[in-house]
C-alpha cells in the first residue's frame, strides 16, 4: 500500500512539475485532462483512502490505546503477575494476539462490529476532548458473552468445566447471554488496574 501512495504523490508533483515549469501549454487537450483527472479525482480518492485504511490498522494496536494516558494503567494490566485478570491471563498466554488485544477482546464479532469499534473511538474522542476524561472508565454497554465464546465456546476446557457443568443449566445461561462470563463469582475481573491492589 505504501508503493502505491508513493507513486501517486510522484504523479501528483509530476504534474505540480509541469504547470510550473510552463510546460502545461505544450501539451494536448487530452493530455491535460487525462492529468488534471488523475491529479484531481484519482489521485485525492487513492490517497485517501490508502491512509484511512493505515490509519484503521494502526489503531488496532496496543500502542495505540497506550498513547492516551488515561488508558495506561489498562495497558500496564496486561502484564500485571496475577492469575485472575482475564487481560493479563490472555495477553500472557498468547490467546489474543499481542499487537491487538485490546482490538480483539473489545470489538463486536459481528457483520459491522469493527465499525462500530472505530465509532466508539469517535465517541472516545469526543468524550476526551470535549467533556473531559472520566476519573473511572467504564464501557458503553454491557460486555457481551459472544466476545469470549467466539474463542472459548467450542473449546473443550470450557465445556468440560466442572463450574460450568453444575448448577441450574448455567452453561444455558452463558451461552444465550442470560449470565454473563463477567459476574460475580465467575470472572469477575477483567483489569486489575495499579490504583485497586498494589503489583
Amino acid at each position: 500500500m505504501t508503493i502505491i501512495l508513493i507513486f501517486f504523490a510522484l504523479g501528483n508533483i509530476v504534474f505540480i512539475s509541469f504547470m510550473l515549469i510552463g510546460e502545461w501549454r505544450r501539451l494536448t487537450v487530452r493530455a491535460k485532462k487525462f492529468l488534471a483527472f488523475f491529479t484531481l479525482g484519482v489521485f485525492p480518492l487513492f490517497w485517501g483512502l490508502g491512509v484511512v485504511s493505515q490509519d484503521l490498522e494502526r489503531v488496532k494496536k496496543v500502542s495505540f490505546c497506550a498513547k492516551c494516558h488515561v488508558m495506561t494503567k489498562y495497558v500496564e494490566s496486561l502484564n500485571v503477575d496475577d492469575d485472575e485478570p482475564l487481560s493479563a491471563i490472555h495477553f500472557q498466554n498468547n490467546w489474543v494476539p499481542q499487537e491487538e488485544a485490546c482490538y480483539a477482546c473489545h470489538t463486536q464479532y459481528t457483520m459491522f462490529g469493527p465499525v462500530q469499534a472505530k465509532l466508539r473511538g469517535v465517541k472516545h474522542l469526543y468524550v476526551y476532548y470535549v467533556k473531559g476524561a472520566p476519573e473511572k472508565i467504564k464501557l458503553y454497554e454491557k460486555y457481551e458473552n459472544r466476545n469470549c465464546l467466539r474463542c472459548h465456546g467450542v473449546a473443550r476446557n470450557f465445556i468440560e468445566a466442572l463450574p460450568h457443568m453444575l448448577g441450574d443449566g448455567l452453561s444455558d445461561q452463558i451461552m444465550d447471554g442470560r449470565r454473563s462470563c463477567l459476574s460475580s463469582g465467575c470472572h469477575d475481573m477483567g483489569h486489575l488496574l495499579a490504583s485497586e491492589e498494589d503489583w
